[in-house]
């Protein structure tokens, strides 16, 4: 175990029977990250709560956040000794998020990322050759995830809470149990204990979707579909990363490579096309090949808490000084020897464990070569840095193929490959990718919004498939051909639907990571670091909100998930308004609106559009500097009666009304007073002057008022949270667009119910 790797601890006091049985649960599970407490052992080998989460990386952390959070029972199971998946564990710690939606949990990782660096006087943005990136050492991503989830834990318990997050390092779901179609419970591997554990829900959050199969899910895998898995189907390349440090005063000796790996001469020419000695500096898009050590060194730049001094990767000069990166570029896997003279890996990959060791241990060998390459072809003392990882995971992957003489440079490797594609659930909605460029073109040149209305997550990124990506390739049920990459190619953020988070045949089975229902080419541009993250937390929440209603995730009101997630912080609609900043209180339920079409905006965003990776696009940048990337709502403008009836219509058309419509308002040219919209809005939701035994809440509203049924009926359902606070309810003044956007959201996500 890496002696920096976290392990933390409650300090407690029980009877001498809980003890007993303390001490006999960690006999049992010594790889517990946080020891047991909500999640009760009922008998030995048996645990019981209402959450599983399968792997840990950036979509599954996130998930046990989000629904310990919200006060059910959590247990995750990781299977190295490093959360934060592709971001940490496969060392892929340079942030795509071209969407630039740094919000909800992604968003407050961020932060925390900037906080570290900000102490230390670094920058973090050493990356990509542009001074607006964000980077991070990997070993400092995990112990942030460490802390985000140990905050999680305490936060579950308090305040009356009753949940919990309690996480086990090596450990792995082995099986899954269910009754006709909703799953009950797992049984999991915990570092060589076998153990039962009951559950209601159950998320797969692993890299490559191993828990799909188990749960009897349907899933895609390359172009094929369960059953009828092809195994010659077509995967995206793998890459095994590593963090390669420089060493000014001489590498070690124990990171030294003196001989050639086998198959260097193989890779030699590669190598030779991506950097060379007096290769290109990076001036623009796209770029000349074969580049500059320091132009390959700024692609993947890391800050290095060793080096006193600070970088960016702004400039050239920068990246020359940078003493920190990634090897991650010419070392893709398998790369442009293709195998079996195609492009990628087949679904084996995915399908078969023993293909899969052997698979990563020839991109563990094509990692080393670049690095032989770099200290004896390019000359430069660099080799893998000696303060990240230190794992047994790679030699455990490369026994009896890899040469033991590498075995000390291999334990410095990450524990695991960069897995760019996973098997995927077949979910209630499978966006195309034609979808998702419709979507990205909301408010794009003067569009209007393309807004997708059941969204729980914003991203971000080009159709990036890393080989795998011919006509034979990719899903003729979607339509989509090679031609699509660039004629399906997104404009700018898109979103991710409810429905892509929900199996379509196993309740209670949730994906939470590049796993999530989606087609080969969508999934090129799904599957980044924050993308993972906001999804994670969206199935959490997904998770956390069917344990405390009882409702299945299939049958769940994707609003009720929407609300939750716009009160957390994380964005979902595509559109922003200056006078809405996202710490307004009307922030969520103006975003909701945006969502569902509510109330339509004084004025829309005026942004260009541009490709997404074009980040130095001149017309862009203006438009962002005079704020016409963003709209105005109109956020403290009365609301009229034609405004009103239409979002009544809007919000409450269907099943959703508890009875027939009354309109609030004396005229569609006319303001609409709060009186007037709360008493039509609680009629919408099923009141009916049955008499009440309650006192006033709002000094203004006595018990003889009309309104004063209504009202309370409302304030009781949490409808007036934020619209009416203060102990005044103003009734003749007239409604704001805001504050009715704000009542909507919470009336249509209230519980059900009348009186």
């Amino acid at each position: 175990m890496n002696k920096t790797s976290p392990r933390l601890f409650r300090t407690l006091v029980f009877s001498p029977s809980t003890v007993r049985r303390m001490v006999l649960l960690l006999l049992l599970l010594p790889a517990v990250l946080f020891p047991l407490s909500q999640a009760r052992a009922s008998e030995a080998g048996r645990l019981s709560c209402d959450v599983v989460v399968a792997g840990g990386g950036a979509g599954g952390i996130s998930a046990a956040i989000a629904a310990a959070r919200l006060g059910v029972r959590v247990i995750l199971l990781e299977e190295t000794e490093w959360l934060g998946g592709q971001m940490t564990a496969a060392g892929v710690s340079t942030m795509d998020d071209l969407s630039g939606n740094r919000t909800g949990l992604y968003g407050e990782f961020y932060e925390n990322v900037l906080f570290h660096y900000f102490m230390k006087g670094k920058s973090v943005s050493t990356c990509y050759w542009d001074g607006s990136t964000m980077a991070f050492e990997p070993s400092v991503g995990r112990d942030i995830l460490v802390r985000m989830a140990k905050d999680a834990a305490k936060e579950a318990s308090s305040g009356g809470k009753k949940g919990s997050l309690d996480i086990f390092y090596r450990s792995r779901v082995t099986a899954v149990r269910r009754e006709g179609p909703a799953v009950r419970g797992v049984t999991a591997d915990m570092d060589g204990r076998r153990m039962i554990i009951d559950c209601s829900v159950l998320i797969d959050a692993t890299e490559w979707g191993d828990v799909i199969p188990l749960a009897g899910a349907l899933y895609r895998a390359g172009n094929s579909l369960s059953p009828m898995i092809s195994p010659k189907s077509r995967i995206q390349d793998i890459t095994w990363l590593a963090v390669m440090k420089k060493y000014p005063g001489g590498i070690p000796s124990s990171l030294k490579l003196r001989n050639p790996p086998p198959g260097y001469e193989r890779y030699l020419p590669g190598f030779r096309k991506i950097v060379t000695k007096n290769g290109n500096s990076f001036r623009s898009y796209p770029l000349r090949l074969p580049v500059d050590f320091a132009t390959h060194n700024g692609y993947r730049g890391l800050p290095d808490s060793s080096n006193p001094g600070n970088y960016d990767a702004s400039t050239p000069e920068g990246w020359s000084a940078i003493t920190k990166t990634g090897i991650n570029w010419a070392n893709d896997y398998p790369g442009s020897e293709k195998w079996e003279g195609r492009g990628g890996l087949p679904a084996a990959y995915l399908e078969d464990p023993e293909f899969r060791r052997k698979a990563g241990a020839a991109a563990l060998m094509k990692t080393l070569s670049f690095l032989y390459y770099v200290q004896n072809e390019l000359g430069e003392p660099w080799s893998v840095a000696d303060d990240e990882y230190s794992s047994s995971a790679p030699l455990d992957t490369a026994r009896g193929i890899v040469p033991d003489e590498y075995a000390e440079i291999l334990r410095r490797f990450p524990p695991i490959p960069y897995v760019r594609e996973s098997r995927r659930i077949v979910g209630l909605e499978t966006p195309a990718s034609r979808d998702v460029r419709l979507n990205s073109e909301s408010y794009r040149d003067g569009r209007d919004g393309r807004e997708v209305a059941g969204a729980i997550a914003i991203g971000g990124y080009i159709l990036d498939l890393h080989a795998g990506d011919e006509d034979v390739d990719l899903e003729a049920e979607f339509g989509e051909t090679a031609s699509s990459i660039k004629t399906d190619m997104p404009r700018g953020p898109f979103q991710v639907p409810f429905g892509s988070l929900v199996s379509r045949n196993v309740d209670g089975l949730l994906a939470a990571e590049k796993n999530i229902s989606m087609s080969r080419l969508v999934a090129g541009a799904f599957r980044l670091q924050p993308i993972s993250m906001l999804t994670g937390q969206a199935a959490g929440t997904t998770a956390a909100l069917s344990v405390l209603t009882g409702i299945p995730p299939r049958a769940l009101d994707p609003r009720k998930v929407q609300k939750s997630l716009l009160e957390a912080g994380s964005a979902l609609s595509l559109c922003d308004y200056s006078d809405v900043p996202r710490d307004h209180p009307f922030w969520p339920g103006v975003q909701m609106s945006n969502l569902y079409g509510w109330i339509a905006p004084e004025e829309l965003p005026s942004a260009p559009s541009a490709k997404i990776d074009d980040i130095y696009n001149h017309k862009v940048v203006r438009a962002r500097l005079y704020g016409l990337d963003k709209g105005t709502f109109g956020v403290n403008s009365p609301l009229t009666g034609t405004e009103a009836e239409e979002l009544f219509r809007k919000a409450f058309s269907g099943p959703q009304a508890a009875g027939p419509l009354l309109y609030p308002g004396s005229g569609p040219a006319s303001f609409v007073t709060r009186g007037e919209f709360c008493s039509a809005l609680a009629r919408a939701l099923g009141y009916r002057n049955l008499p009440r035994d309650t006192r006033p809440r709002y000094a203004d509203i006595q018990e003889e008022s009309r309104l004063f049924g209504p009202v309370h009926f409302l304030a009781e359902r949490g409808v007036l949270d934020r619209a009416a606070r203060g102990g005044v309810f103003m009734p003749d003044s007239f409604v704001t667009r805001g504050a009715a956007a704000d009542m909507i959201m919470r009336a249509v996500t209230a519980p059900k119910g009348g009186n």
